[in-house]
């Protein structure tokens, strides 16, 4: 298996910390996104919590669950000391195992899949903004400019969150764009498909992605992994193993 990647982290243009991380296990094909909230100091603990549970040694492989896992550490977190009472963070991350993308998230960061020219929101956001797209059909405009358009419904270490899971089966030259609700809140799908598709790298596009939500405003912490699927993994012996059942038949036959 074959991936390029980058990752970018800025603070942004009103905020003065950084709450945002982003962080990966390239032998292990893990990349994740998560967004604190709580404070200046809490968030920041929160997502980095968040960050060093999954990508912790372990034999689990199940990526629901060691969400789970940060969710109780941040939790025990505020336990232990009453200045990080109330924090919490989203996360989303991506375990790509030959060329499958097991997709997993909890809140309103979120996962875009860009095949050709093609992009396709691979999560579906945790947030008030997201229950009213299902009730009410409101446009895409009507939701950008509401004003609970942040109000998020699942966060790790508040409440009981229930992390979502997709699969999706990769192709070659597929990139994945994981990224925390600072981009998107300053670009439209329709911005961002521009400026995935039209950079030459993963390097470029995470910087160009950064760079697109500073110039629109960069209200908030913003916070990028773009990863290009290369191809690999299990798809090399797909045609192989199906060229020698082939001759095994022919061999029977005769």
């Amino acid at each position: 298996m074959t991936v390029g990647f980058a990752g970018v982290s800025h603070p942004g243009r009103s905020r003065s910390n950084n709450e945002d991380v982003v962080g990966w296990d390239e032998a292990r094909g893990l990349w994740l996104v998560a967004d604190g909230m709580g404070g200046h100091a809490s968030g920041e603990v929160a997502s980095r919590i968040v960050r060093d549970t999954l990508l912790a040694e372990s034999q689990q492989q199940d990526l629901a669950s060691r969400v789970c896992e940060a969710h109780r550490a941040i939790l025990e977190t505020a336990r232990q000391d009453a200045a990080f009472d109330g924090m919490g963070s989203t996360v989303v991350a991506v375990w790509i195992s030959g060329a499958v993308g097991h997709f997993v998230w909890v809140g309103d960061s979120r996962a875009y899949l860009l095949r050709g020219r093609d992009l396709k929101r691979v999560t579906r956001d945790h947030s008030f903004i997201e229950l009213l797209r299902e009730r009410d059909q409101l446009t895409e405009a009507q939701l950008r400019n509401h004003p609970n358009r942040n109000v998020v419904t699942q966060t790790l270490g508040l409440g009981e969150p229930n992390p979502s899971a997709v699969e999706v089966s990769l192709k070659s030259g597929d990139r994945i764009l994981l990224c925390s609700d600072g981009l998107n809140d300053e670009l439209t799908d329709e911005e961002i498909a521009e400026v995935l598709g039209q950079s030459s790298s993963p390097e470029l596009a995470a910087r160009h992605l950064v760079d697109s939500a500073l110039d629109h405003g960069g209200r908030d912490n913003v916070s990028v992994i773009v990863l290009e699927y290369r191809g690999g993994g299990e798809d090399w012996w797909r045609p192989v193993a199906r060229r020698i059942r082939g001759w095994l038949a022919i061999g029977r036959r005769n």
